[in-house]
């Protein structure tokens, strides 16, 4: 192949100028595969086009690689990422329940304020802690939940609705 036929292919298959395909040609000493390699790792091909032979290799287009990562990624990755996910997930609400605080008021007067995470962990270690709660509420404590959110807005209506219900039971009762 003479160094015209190579530096006409560099060209087309790198989609450079013919100059650079020749300095990259004469820099690799007539290497072509040198030469487009070069281009390359130098970041001049600005469009490859495929050869022949790699049409029957070509990888599919991005949106048709994105709709199957299971046939491509192995298991162990699956597990990792999911773990990775579960991971992130639980980070972000243990920093949400320990932004947001659980208060607990009598008589129009806060009692104590604890991060709700660590309600919630207490509730779920210590069984006591809900019979504690219950009782609190006939004793005449109210609680509430202060974080942003909606979800915020709804605990606290639902806690507002049990107090006044342990309230009615007290009336009744007495």
């Amino acid at each position: 192949m003479e160094n015209l036929e190579k530096v006409e292919l560099i060209r087309e298959k790198c989609n450079v100028s013919y100059e650079e395909a020749r300095d990259a040609l004469e820099a690799c000493e007539g290497d072509v595969l040198d030469a487009i390699v070069m281009l390359e790792a130098a970041h001049k091909v600005t469009e490859r086009i495929p050869i022949a032979s790699e049409a029957a290799y070509e990888l599919p287009d991005a949106p048709e690689a994105e709709a199957q990562p299971e046939a491509t990624e192995p298991k162990a990755s699956k597990v990792g990422d999911a773990w990775h996910r579960f991971c992130v997930r639980c980070k972000e609400l243990w920093e949400a329940g320990m932004d947001a605080s659980f208060i607990a008021e009598r008589k129009g007067e806060q009692v104590f304020a604890l991060p709700v995470a660590l309600v919630v962990i207490g509730l779920l270690l210590w069984g006591a802690s809900l019979w504690l709660l219950v009782i609190g509420l006939f004793l005449g404590f109210r609680y509430r939940v202060e974080a942003q959110g909606k979800v915020a807005e709804t605990v606290n209506d639902a806690m507002g609705k049990v107090a006044d219900a342990a309230e009615d039971i007290k009336q009744n009762v007495a």
